[in-house]
């Protein structure tokens, strides 16, 4: 018989056609997996490097605003001389990492003394503006920052004081603690834009990459098309060039919101992954947006070589089937029914034939390996999850102890006074910084406390654990809560390499009277809530915060808790619950929230009800605490 008609030559052809038939549901198949593959790692990485990118960026400004909120709090609450102010202001000039300059602006304090507007420069280039004849009281920026609750940043500009530079300033008004918080001035602090920009560059200049940065008010401080001198808006930019299909990142950095989107360029026609991370909350926002041509084009080569090296391979194999029919067709079989097997999730044979030198040994050691790497991945699964299982557990753990540490609500009865003290605390994670503390001590004295750790989680628990005990400690040895914060001062700093600070209110009441005594470490100022419905702050002035440093100066606060009366603490786990829409809770509506007939305990639950039905359905972001101490009397009993 002719070899063409030969029924090798048909089985080698049949072989060849099903090989090519084969290879090209392979290249399609595998070339729509890798394609969604691939784009899912390109909008991981994207979003990854975005967030990377904002956090680097959030790092660094955050620093800007943590230094000059301490140089507003230092000189709000010192006296300090021109000279003293100059040093102080250079030390923080020179602080702070990147700074180009700051500004301390400090309006007389009483008739007589002299104003204070002074600009120090990291080159030497200092200004006096007194000196200069500068009217700085009709800018802009010093009517904002005077009129502003809270620091703000600037948009960019050119600064030629400062070097002939692009500038951002972080500007926060200066109110003097010893006057009402009166608004005496302002100080800022200038921050070269390039600081900013090349903490991004090296994600801009990657080929296929696009990045942008959007100042608070939408000026594009960073945009491979938009020139910074130009100083234009984003919302503007949109409108100039077409580009409406990036209307939703927009409205996003308005919102400062976070973002992901799939989008198509309206002038290129590119296909673009692009996320919007805002940059903490600072305003600014960062855009970086990934195009999908380049990663489309290597894997269109790379599926056209995985082509052209299968028809090779095919032709190969057309070839040897045709001499090696019958000695292929029963390993192919077995293959073929390990695969089977592999695919039905039997991965405990062994795949046969895998010494064999040939394409058919290769096709077993290839299955032979894929069914381990399954095997191991599936143990890595199993470990994985009885890990997790584990950690949640031990976490759980945790919390019901931590929870076990603070005390039960009570009444305490003196003839006819009777205290009510109560408090309620929900962690944020299984784990928190928050919390409250009551301790009796003598007959009639209630010794509370209630404060907030910085961070979150294990490391926060811990740090809660040991002030709590570290206070009540010191209030069963004290008078006065100044005197239980100053030793809590002393104690907490030791040790504490992490830097890590709890902010306290502490008090102690005559459960006869009402006499109360309080002073702060830094904590919220508590509400008082009289009988009638009204509802006042008390002038509680505050102190350091615990754990930064050593200090006896915490203010005392003295009164008397009526009866019927409501005193008030909490945390700001309360007035900072943000909803979906990324809105405060804030003190108006804690206010609100409040009603005067309810006991200590109701009161608690109700504005914590309250809270969470605000934020529903955003998660919870901070630990939650609030503490009410109220005072009854039975009618006719002396006040």
């Amino acid at each position: 018989m002719h070899w063409r008609h030969s029924l090798r030559t048909r089985i080698a052809l049949w072989a060849g056609l099903i090989n090519v038939a084969l290879l090209a549901l392979l290249v399609l198949g595998t070339g729509w997996f890798a394609r969604k593959l691939i784009i899912q790692d390109a909008r991981l990485d994207t979003r990854a490097s975005a967030l990377e990118a904002a956090e680097r960026l959030d790092s660094a400004m955050h620093g800007v605003t943590v230094t000059t909120h301490g140089l507003s709090e230092l000189i709000g609450q010192a006296r300090l001389d021109p000279d003293e102010l100059v040093i102080t202001l250079r030390a923080m000039v020179r602080a702070t990492p990147g700074a180009a300059g700051g500004l301390l602006i400090l309006e007389p304090r009483e008739a007589g003394d002299a104003p204070f507007a002074r600009y120090i420069a990291a080159n030497g280039s200092d200004r006096d503006f007194l000196d200069s004849g500068y009217d700085y009281r009709a800018q802009g920026w010093y009517q904002r920052t005077v009129a502003a609750p809270e620091g703000w940043w600037s948009e960019p500009y050119f600064n030629e004081t400062a070097g002939h530079r692009w500038m951002v300033t972080y500007n926060m008004p200066l109110r003097d603690a010893g006057r009402g918080a009166v608004t005496r001035g302002m100080v800022s602090l200038d921050l070269p834009l390039q600081t900013l920009t090349g903490m991004v560059e090296s994600l801009a200049n990657l080929p296929g990459w696009r990045v942008s940065l959007v100042a608070p008010a939408g000026t594009l401080a960073l945009n491979p098309e938009v020139a910074l001198e130009q100083r234009e808006y984003l919302t503007d930019y949109i409108q100039r060039s077409g580009r409406h299909d990036l209307a939703p990142a927009a409205e996003a950095v308005r919102l400062r919101q976070p973002l992901q989107m799939v989008h198509t360029d309206a002038i290129s026609g590119e296909t673009r992954y692009t996320v919007v991370e805002p940059v903490g909350k600072s305003g600014w926002s960062l855009l970086v947006a990934q195009s999908y041509a380049l990663i489309i084009q290597r894997l269109n080569r790379a599926l056209l070589l995985l082509a052209a090296v299968g028809a090779l391979l095919a032709l190969v194999c057309m070839l040897l089937v045709r001499k090696l029919a019958k000695r292929i067709s029963l390993p192919v079989e077995r293959l073929s029914a390990s695969a089977t097997h592999l695919a039905q999730g039997h991965y405990e044979s062994p795949v046969p034939h895998t010494y064999r030198p040939d394409e058919v040994g290769q096709m077993a050691r290839t299955l032979e390996h894929a069914r381990g790497s399954i095997q191991n991945q599936l143990r890595e699964i199993e470990e994985m999850g009885a890990a997790r299982q584990k950690l949640e557990s031990e976490l759980s753990i945790a919390r019901d102890i931590q929870l076990a540490m603070l005390p039960q609500g009570r009444v305490i009865d003196r003839d006819r006074s009777h205290l009510e003290a109560h408090a309620q605390l929900e962690p944020a994670k299984a784990v928190g910084g928050d919390f409250y503390s009551f301790i009796e001590a003598g007959a009639d004295r209630l010794w509370f406390a209630v404060g907030d750790v910085s961070d979150k989680g294990v490391p926060a628990a811990l740090f809660m654990a040991r002030t709590v005990t570290v206070l009540e400690v010191a209030a069963r040895a004290a008078d006065c809560p100044d005197q239980v914060l100053a030793e809590a001062s002393r104690r907490l700093v030791e040790g504490n390499d992490t830097c890590m600070f709890a902010t306290v209110l502490c008090g102690c009441i005559d459960v006869r009277n009402g006499d109360c005594v309080l002073a702060s470490a830094g904590h919220d100022a508590p509400l008082l809530l009289h009988a009638d419905g009204r509802v006042e702050t008390l002038p509680v002035q505050s102190g350091p915060p615990l754990g930064f440093e050593v200090s006896s100066e915490f203010p005392l606060w003295r009164g008397r808790l009526a009866p019927g009366a409501t005193l008030l603490g909490y945390t700001d786990g309360i007035t900072e619950a943000f909803n979906a829409q990324d809105q405060a809770f804030g003190e108006a509506r804690l206010i609100a929230a409040l009603s005067p007939h309810l006991d200590a305990k109701a009161q608690c639950e109700q504005l914590v009800a309250q809270v969470h039905a605000f934020a529903d359905p955003a998660p919870q972001s901070d630990d939650i605490t609030v503490l009410a101490i109220r005072l009854r009397q039975d009618a006719g009993s002396p006040q």
